[in-house]
């Protein structure tokens, strides 16, 4: 640093927050200041030297233009150069940067002058800038590398971004600004050379930007992953074009990325750094870049405090300083501090960052949109929800590999399928206690921010098959002044129509949450969203939701499906297509039935275990070292209606906290205390004790025990067949 007025605490210093709050001082100088001015006669020393340097900086009282400064007598050689460049005038315009090389070609010569950084990096950025507008002018990119042709406003928004260092892409959901981005990155390399792109976005999107990745285009990507070494590695070694890190990782791994610098940054979400104090926004800023692209669904034009944020990602100089900023356009509360109460000038912040952002909502692209689009979002489960999933997965494999399926073995086979799917919703479908749920967050941030629900007056259909997840969600919409309507199976018939008239002509019933029972044979074709809370078996059914809004033939009506979908989970194998034929469970579970056992060996049995298997065999495992073996044990029959009072108090049931350990790691725990013992002579020795218990109540009954063999019990191990072999009392028949 140098000071150049004690008196001001002005001068030079190489922090960030000099380069862009416009003071000509810091709080490095000013310390600076006060403790040479304590030791030191500063007033002498100053009057009797002479400044060291011709400083040519970039003057922070005058929007950085390029100055000098010197307070004694030139030399004539600089002085004529001085004059030569400047022509009389303390700063350098931008239209004469061209000739400005020529003064600092020739300045290199002079030992006397001193140039700051800050003043190469101004010429480099204006001559990028204006190669970037001659390429513009005179090439007509080829979209023909992209495995997908792009929608005209696709291309519009490539060609955005593709001539500037950095850009926003802030279209609403649905309008594929993946597509754009990869678009972006894979044209920047052939017209700019650029060697990496790193993606930075939520963990739970890294492996799908991965596919989308391979799907649009022919260049490769590789997610960052690993311990720290192999992480080194691939920042420092691995050929691919595109790595892929989420923010967490990229804080973890920062010196590494800043020594391995990328070309070109993509961020993904960037509302992750819409808070510019905290960790994440300084990591991702510090990484250093020559281009960048954000992405972002989320409306930020009138959300002053991310669009700072964001904009200072792109370009530090373009809205900065924040107290200039906060100035121009920011009302404050008189009485606390920092507290913003509104926002004026919109318009004038609107052009000023037009050059740097755009954003399509779907009406103004309605013509060129499909009449249906299907987004799937994934969802990382919460610790608790792992476990669970995992407890009721590995319940299921004893059933399975039985030969012969009693009604009760399909009941229960149902049941453990069932609570997976309920696990990958919320901890209070199962325990009525914790309420786990990344999918209720995801859906909310859908809804406020990258939907804007409150603002666009869009009418969104939520739907889920479990009653308490309506309910929860129902909660969380009161608590953000969200109205919605309820449509299950419980509302009476006669009643059905004043909900649906409630949601389509009240401006502020935005959100109806429907049942699978309470949307059947309704037209709800005013709607133009569905959001599936969990994916139904059968696609069938999913095709049923969306067509009670949606229409072929009516170009007016484009929807938007959105769906929910745990990762790695039975959620993914249900979006895979590993589908559970409904009538399996109906021939069973049907009440007119009075079939006692399936003998599966003969009726589709092996295509039925190869159907669930493939649904539950990648998640045996639990998640933590404990092992589970029936976290069935811990909850009663899975239901899908909590009682009606332990949803009354939110702040009883709705925690964020981590919870109380679950009553299966007790069970769990119990457990493993026992003796080892094989699973099929546990369940022998236990089917023994209950056959010994029917006797003594028959003997009760009648005078009389059953008759039993010394192998009343036989298993076998290969298959899982039970049989009973028992007499009886007074010539009974055997079974």
């Amino acid at each position: 640093l140098t000071i150049r007025d004690f008196e001001r605490s002005s001068g030079y210093c190489s922090c960030p927050d000099f380069k862009t709050n416009k003071l000509g001082t810091c709080k490095h100088l000013i310390f600076a200041r006060k403790q040479i001015s304590r030791s030191y006669p500063v007033q002498k020393l100053t009057q009797t030297q002479p400044y060291p340097f011709v400083e040519i900086f970039a003057d922070p009282h005058n929007n950085y233009q390029i100055t000098y400064f010197y307070k004694d007598k030139l030399t004539l050689g600089v002085a004529s150069l001085l004059e030569k460049h400047f022509r009389g005038q303390r700063h350098i315009s931008p239209e004469n940067y061209p000739q400005f090389l020529e003064f600092l070609e020739a300045a290199a010569a002079h030992k006397k002058i001193l140039v700051r950084p800050e003043v190469h990096t101004i010429i480099e950025k204006y001559f990028e800038r204006e190669s970037m507008r001659k390429l513009a002018e005179n090439i007509t990119p080829s979209l023909d590398q992209l495995k997908i042709a792009p929608f005209p406003y696709q291309k519009e928004g490539i060609l955005f971004s593709l001539f500037k260092p950095g850009a926003i892409i802030a279209d609403e959901m649905g309008l594929g600004k993946t597509l754009q981005a990869i678009a972006t990155a894979v044209l920047k390399k052939e017209i700019y050379g650029l060697r990496r792109t790193l993606v930075v976005c939520p963990a739970s999107l890294k492996f799908q930007w991965q596919q989308e990745i391979e799907r649009f285009c022919h260049e490769k990507a590789l997610v960052v992953e690993g311990g720290r070494k192999q992480r080194q590695a691939i920042y420092r070694e691995n050929p691919a074009y595109f790595l892929i890190a989420n923010y967490e990782a990229v804080m973890r791994d920062l010196s590494t990325i800043i020594a391995n610098p990328p070309d070109m940054i993509i961020l993904d979400e960037a509302q992750r750094i819409k808070n510019y104090t905290t960790k994440t926004s300084y990591a991702v800023k510090a990484i250093p870049k020559k281009h960048s692209l954000v992405i972002t669904g989320t409306p930020i034009e009138n959300r002053l405090g991310d669009l700072y944020s964001i904009m200072n990602f792109v370009d530090p100089e373009i809205l900065a300083p924040l107290w200039e900023f906060s100035m121009n356009h920011c009302y404050f509360d008189k009485s606390k501090k920092n507290m913003i109460t509104g926002y004026f000038n919109l318009q004038a912040l609107k052009e000023r960052i037009s050059p740097w952002l755009i954003r399509r909502e779907r009406k103004d692209v309605l013509e060129q949109l499909p009449d249906l689009q299907e987004i799937n979002i994934p969802v990382i489960l919460h610790q608790l929800q792992e476990e669970m999933h995992s407890g009721f997965a590995r319940s299921l494999m004893p059933i399975l590999m039985k030969k012969h399926k009693t009604i009760f073995d399909m009941q229960r086979i149902q049941q453990l399928l069932t609570s997976m799917r309920m696990a990958c919703n919320s901890t209070f479908l199962l325990d009525n206690e914790t309420n786990h749920s990344p999918k209720l967050d995801e859906l909310q941030e859908i809804l406020l921010d990258k939907l804007d629900i409150k603002s666009s007056g869009k009418k969104v259909i939520i739907f889920s098959e479990f009653k308490t997840m309506l309910r929860l969600i129902g909660k969380m919409l009161n608590a953000n002044g969200v109205g919605s309507a309820t449509l299950t199976g419980d509302v009476p018939v006669k009643n059905r129509k004043n909900v649906i008239a409630e949601f389509r002509d009240n401006p502020e019933c935005q959100i109806l949450l429907a049942s699978e029972a309470g949307g059947t044979g309704l037209n709800l074709q005013f709607a133009d969203t569905v959001i599936n809370f969990e994916l139904p078996w059968n696609p069938a059914r999913k095709n049923q939701r969306i067509g009670r809004i949606h229409r072929i033939g009516q170009k007016s009506n484009k929807i938007t499906v959105i769906n929910l979908i745990a990762r790695n989970s039975i959620e993914e194998r249900i979006q895979g297509g590993i589908i559970l034929k409904e009538s399996l469970f109906d021939a069973v579970l049907n009440e007119g039935s009075v079939t006692d056992e399936v003998d599966f060996s003969k009726k589709g049995r092996a295509t039925f275990i190869d159907q669930v298997q493939k649904l539950v065999k990648p998640f045996e495992e639990v998640p933590d070292e404990e092992s589970r073996e029936s976290v069935m044990g811990s909850f009663a029959q899975p239901h899908d209606f909590a009682p009606a009072e332990a949803l009354e108090d939110p702040a009883e049931t709705i925690i964020d906290e981590p919870a109380e350990p679950a009553v299966a790691e007790t069970v769990a725990a119990e457990q493993t205390e026992k003796p080892a013992q094989s699973a099929p002579d546990e369940l022998e020795n236990t089917l023994n004790q209950g056959l010994q218990f029917l006797s003594g109540l028959m003997q009760m009954a009648t005078g009389k025990p059953l008759v039993t063999d010394d192998a009343a019990v036989e298993i076998n191990r290969e298959t899982g067949e039970v049989v009973f072999r028992f007499k009886l009392p007074e010539g009974g028949k055997q079974g």
